[in-house]
């Protein structure tokens, strides 16, 4: 007997062991259809309200099926139908210390996203991963999709491979052979592993009748009806306890042609000591001026037929959208570089700057480029390593890579970093992009734009840079 009891107690013991070895990410919220939540051992249990997700377990959606899921950094995840989503890992302590870190692996369908607390600081540690291609964002509401060759495609304009679209905020879709920025009512698309993504013209129709968040129905009250996506997405989403989610962050840029002169300026988002100023960079934007001046103007640097200038002073418009704290141009107006026909031997090239107009920041104030230094690897068609120090009211470091498509088009390549002093003194995650070309038949020169935001302050700048 007493053994029995012995042996019972171990079982109990080992039983909780194991049941505190299962960390939780999350709790559904609703259901609809007969959803699985598959554990990775291959047990799987009925996904209802208040059953938890753990680290490691997968929801898997029928056809018709949906579930929402709230994380435990208040982000809202719904599983959408014919769908397998994996919360591959999850970690928040209830800080956003650089320890915080989610990671979903879609391995079919798609879900929609309307981030929390882990990805809102430290943008890096919130990843979306598929067989073909990773997705990352910056504070956003995200839908990412991915049809695999042989699974299920459903639905107008879908084909296999892997979709990002972005309804508030920015996100990014990158493989090995590039990345592209995605912003807002874009889609980002892959078909493999070895291609370079792409913004596509349009929305493919299947995104129309995507499940969008909804608040958790009131106790007694039955599974929610499918809620079709409007074309708008309202800023206001809520999540199931009525906080909110999505921050406002003005209306977008709309991107320019990708095929002309370099821009990098502020725009402002509110009114009076609320509002916050956001760094863009751009590239074929069309700029109007109202009685500002192009100061600090340099035309054909040193016979490098590279032209740059500061518009400043009364008002300048991007694309129709007005601008605050000068707005710097730069262009390579007769020795730009035909990329296709660069000689063979040119396969890395490394890039340090030389000259060009002051940066400033959201208030117009002058600051200084202190080091921007570019590599690139012509033979994959990258920017492998764009490194920028500046000061302008503080101290900006940021980082970037991706394509030289995206590089010299028109969404950019994303970068990433800090600025010292933009928070109250201390240091904060600054984020942004920049645009570029090549000047000279052996592209000798690069020219590039920035912009970047860090706690609701930016800087911007255009610089030309040589081979070293």
């Amino acid at each position: 007997m007493r053994n029995g009891l012995v042996f019972l107690g171990l079982v109990i013991g080992a039983t909780s062991a194991g049941q505190a070895l299962a960390q939780s990410a999350g709790v559904i919220q609703f259901v609809a259809g007969a959803v699985k939540v598959v554990a990775p051992g291959g047990g799987e249990r009925d996904a209802r309200k208040g059953v938890a997700v753990n680290v490691g377990d997968t929801l898997a959606t029928p056809a018709g099926g949906l579930a929402q899921l709230k994380m435990g950094d208040g982000a809202i995840v719904v599983v959408q139908p014919e769908s397998r989503l994996t919360v591959a890992e999850f970690h928040y302590a209830g800080v956003e210390d650089g320890t915080e870190k989610v990671r979903y692996r879609l391995e079919q369908g798609g879900f929609r996203a309307v981030t929390g607390a882990i990805g809102r600081t430290h943008k890096k540690n919130y990843l979306i991963e598929t067989p073909i291609a990773h997705m990352g964002v910056r504070g956003t509401d995200h839908e990412s999709y991915y049809f695999p060759v042989t699974g299920p495609v459903s639905g107008e304009g879908a084909k296999p491979g892997a979709y990002n679209k972005v309804n508030t905020g920015r996100t990014y879709l990158r493989t090995g052979a590039g990345e592209v920025d995605i912003e807002p009512n874009q889609v980002g698309f892959v078909a493999s592993a070895s291609d370079v993504p792409t913004v596509l013209a349009s929305v493919p129709g299947f995104f129309n009748r995507s499940i969008a968040p909804r608040n958790a129905r009131a106790p007694g009250a039955s599974t929610p009806e499918p809620v079709q996506v409007a074309t708008q997405v309202k800023q206001d989403v809520k999540a199931a306890d009525g906080e909110s989610l999505v921050k406002p962050r003005g209306k977008p840029i709309m991107a320019g042609s990708g095929n002309g002169e370099l821009s990098a300026f502020h725009v402002k988002n509110g009114m009076g000591s609320e509002a916050a100023t956001f760094g863009r960079s751009g590239n074929g934007m069309m700029l109007v001026a109202s009685g500002a001046k192009l100061e600090s103007e340099m035309k054909d640097f040193y016979g490098k037929g590279v032209d740059w200038g500061t518009w400043q002073g009364g008002s300048v418009n991007m694309n129709g959208q007005a601008t605050t704290g000068g707005v710097h141009v730069i262009s390579a107006m007769s020795n730009k570089t035909d990329l296709a026909n660069l000689p063979a031997s040119l396969v890395k090239a490394n890039y340090s700057y030389v000259s060009g107009p002051a940066p400033t920041n959201n208030l117009g104030e002058a600051g200084k480029i202190n080091r921007l230094d570019v590599s690139v690897d012509f033979s994959k068609q990258q920017i492998t390593d764009y490194q920028l120090q500046a000061t302008s009211r503080g101290v900006w470091n940021a980082s970037g890579s991706g394509s030289i498509s995206a590089f010299t088009g028109a969404s950019g390549i994303a970068l990433s970093g800090t600025c010292s002093n933009c928070s109250g003194g201390s240091m904060g995650a600054a984020d942004g992009t920049a645009h570029g070309g090549f000047v000279g038949s052996g592209a000798e020169g690069m020219i590039t734009t920035f912009g970047a935001t860090s706690a609701g302050k930016s800087i911007s700048g255009a610089a030309y840079l040589e081979k070293k």
